[in-house]
């Protein structure tokens, strides 16, 4: 369901305010999210907050007069929640209504936190410590000693030598050898046979918003460098490469063909005219 017809059916139904559904639309921080509805206005000393559609939500540092504040929480991947919680806390906190809350996890305040397409290894890393990564995060060469607990929203690449704790994900985890060759963070990347030749075996294409692969491109040549996509929005090739594609992915959005794509191309452009 896309963002505008949830937002519309919500408003339809009752479900959500108009207020509300403007939110949805927002990336802001949380503290930016309390705000008066109108029905709440009317009742003096009772203003109550909606916190809706974050990834995550860290209420480490509220106190429980500023939770009893808090009418709901809706859409949310994950709630942080103090490890050791104040007098007062807890009873506070069941007050919320809450749905679509897809974990509550209690968290030290020396948790670390990464958001985007990051690399970790041991020494981005401290020893038993919590970390908490937003987007897609690839991890390498973590001893066991450190027990380093993890927390994700979005796709976790794990190699052999990360010796992590995943606590809570929501997504996707998928698990490589050592000596993979990673290629990551562009937008639009063009998989010709120029790229091919210069790429190792083993190569993971992550976190790419597009990926063309042209047509001089076959299957013998994805396999022999045994390429595999993470985490890509969509992927353009021939309908001869999509079978190797659908086996060798995990977590891409769609796989079309470049006709496809240039066809309704041609059709915005026609209705434009």
């Amino acid at each position: 369901m896309s963002k505008l017809y949830g937002g519309l059916s919500a408003i339809k139904d009752g479900t959500l305010s108009f207020d509300e559904v403007l939110l949805y639309y927002t990336d802001v921080p949380l503290q930016a999210l309390f705000y008066e509805t109108k029905k709440n206005k009317r009742k003096a000393g009772k203003n109550m907050a909606r916190i809706i559609n974050q990834p995550t939500v860290d209420l480490r540092g509220f106190t429980p007069e500023a939770l009893r504040k808090i009418k709901s929480i809706v859409n949310v991947a994950s709630v942080l929640l103090p490890e050791d919680m104040p007098d007062g806390f807890s009873e506070a906190y069941t007050q919320i209504k809450k749905m679509n809350v897809a974990g509550e996890i209690r968290v030290p305040d020396s948790a670390q936190f990464f958001n985007g397409s990051v690399y970790l290894s041991r020494q981005d890393v401290t020893a038993d410590s919590v970390i908490m990564c937003n987007g897609t995060v690839f991890v390498r060469d973590i001893p066991e000693e450190m027990n380093v607990r993890m927390i994700v929203n979005g796709t976790l690449i794990k190699a052999e030598s990360a010796f992590v704790t995943v606590s809570s994900i929501n997504g996707t985890k998928v698990e490589v050898s050592d000596d993979v060759q990673l290629i990551k963070g562009k937008a639009e990347l063009n998989f010709d046979k120029s790229f091919a030749d210069n790429i190792s075996e083993k190569t993971i294409i992550v976190a790419c918003g597009k990926i063309h692969i042209s047509d001089e491109i076959t299957e013998e040549m994805l396999s022999a460098k045994q390429v595999k996509f993470i985490a890509a929005g969509k992927i353009f090739a021939r309908e001869e490469l999509h079978g190797y594609i659908n086996a060798n992915s995990d977590a891409v959005g769609k796989i079309l063909t470049e006709e496809k794509k240039g066809n309704r191309e041609k059709k915005k452009l026609f209705r434009w005219k």
